[in-house]
Parts: structure tokens; C-alpha cells; sequence
């Protein structure tokens, strides 16, 4: 058997590492992730300030976010394919009022990234406005709301709709007792007339739809009802 593992703690790596004459850097994620390019620092901006300078890497990146009025409307997307371009925005302000307070900071910027080059990737470092945090917690709540509603709408539509095609479907199978039906030469042709005899059934799965006209089909060559008498 090997040796078991010492747990450490993380303070105590780091010292050991400054005995070791390095500098640790301490970043998000996990040692199990997939190996990525950017790395989010952990610790205070002074801490940052010493991690880059001791990559020796000279210059740091500082990219912005800056709150825009197109923040306080949301389109969600469809799980029919409509993107959220395609939808009509809602304000979000109706759905969560204490948003209204944050438009004073439009134009403004929200967020700061600061970013360092390693050999490979980036070094992170994130600055917040706390009213940015603020905005971005009603926001996230506000559109969590929108997407529930209508998830819930979507769900009792395609309730609806399959019980019209449950009601359609059972329709269908009624037309094994319409001589006319019975006596069509081909499921294509059934799939016709049911058609029209059943406009429901213009909404109904085309899959459904022809498993259950094979269906009938087979019950009326068993039971001898297409013959012409």
C-alpha cells in the first residue's frame, strides 16, 4: 500500500511555497476541471499586484462592463427554436420595480476585469460595483420569473394540445365504423379522408398519425370490413 496523503491547509501550502522562494497564486475552480486558459485570482487587489509582478508580466489588461439601458429589458428564448431576438422584450422594471432605482447608473461602468498573460492563458482579477451586484440580483430574479411563467405557459399549452390530439386520435379510430373509410384501398388515402373529416388531426404527429391509421388498417383486413359487398 502507498502512503496516505497529508491534508494541508491552504495557508500552510502557501507558506511552504514562499520558503520555497515562489510566489502562490490562489485561483477559482477546481483540480478536477477541465484545464482552461483563464484563471479568476482569489485574495485582494494587492495580492493581484503581487502575483503579477512576480510573473514579471508587464502590462495588465483592463476590460469594462458597463450598464446599458437594453439591461432592463429581457426577451426569453423558445424551446421551439424562436430566439430571444424574435420574442417581444418585457420591461423588467414591471416585474421587479426596485430596478427603476438602478438607472441612475446607466452609462456607468458596472465591472472591471484586469487581466495578465501567463505562458499559457490569463491571469483574472474581477472588480464589482456594489450596485452592480445589487442590479444583478433583482435582475437574475426578475428574469428567473419571466422564464418560470413561461415555462409554465408552454406546459399547460402542450397539455392542451396533446389532449386535442388524444381526442382527435380517438376520432380517428371511430372511422373503422365509416363504410367509406374502411373500403379506402390505401393508408395514404385514409390519412386523406381522415383528414378531412377530422381537421383536428392536421395538428396531430405525423408519426402518431400514421401508427394509428396502420393500426386501423390492420384491424380492418382482419376483420374483412374493406371488402365491397
Amino acid at each position: 500500500m502507498g502512503r496516505p496523503q497529508v491534508s494541508m491547509e491552504l495557508e500552510a501550502l502557501k507558506e511552504k511555497l514562499r520558503a520555497a522562494k515562489l510566489h502562490p497564486a490562489h485561483v477559482e475552480g477546481s483540480p478536477l476541471d477541465d484545464d482552461v486558459r483563464g484563471h479568476t485570482f482569489i485574495g485582494s487587489l494587492e495580492d493581484y499586484f503581487d502575483a503579477v509582478r512576480a510573473i514579471g508580466t508587464p502590462i495588465v489588461l483592463i476590460s469594462t462592463e458597463t450598464l446599458e439601458e437594453e439591461r432592463f429589458w429581457y426577451a426569453p428564448g423558445d424551446e421551439d427554436g424562436i430566439s430571444a431576438e424574435e420574442t417581444e422584450p418585457i420591461d423588467l422594471c414591471s416585474i421587479a420595480p426596485k430596478l427603476r432605482a438602478h438607472k441612475e447608473h446607466i452609462g456607468k461602468i458596472a465591472m472591471y476585469k484586469l487581466s495578465a498573460a501567463l505562458t499559457t492563458g490569463t491571469l483574472n482579477f474581477f472588480i464589482n460595483e456594489p450596485w452592480w451586484l445589487e442590479f444583478m440580483k433583482l435582475w437574475g430574479s426578475a428574469t428567473d420569473r419571466i422564464d418560470d411563467n413561461k415555462a409554465a405557459t408552454e406546459a399547460r399549452s402542450k397539455a392542451d394540445q396533446q389532449a386535442k390530439d388524444r381526442d382527435a386520435l380517438n376520432a380517428l379510430g371511430a372511422l373503422i365504423r365509416d363504410p367509406d373509410f374502411v373500403r379506402l384501398p390505401t393508408q395514404k388515402a385514409m390519412i386523406a379522408y381522415a383528414t378531412e373529416k377530422i381537421p383536428e388531426l392536421e395538428t396531430v404527429d405525423d408519426f402518431a398519425l400514421r401508427a394509428e391509421v396502420q393500426n386501423l388498417h390492420a384491424k380492418i383486413k382482419a376483420k374483412g370490413l374493406g371488402r365491397r359487398r
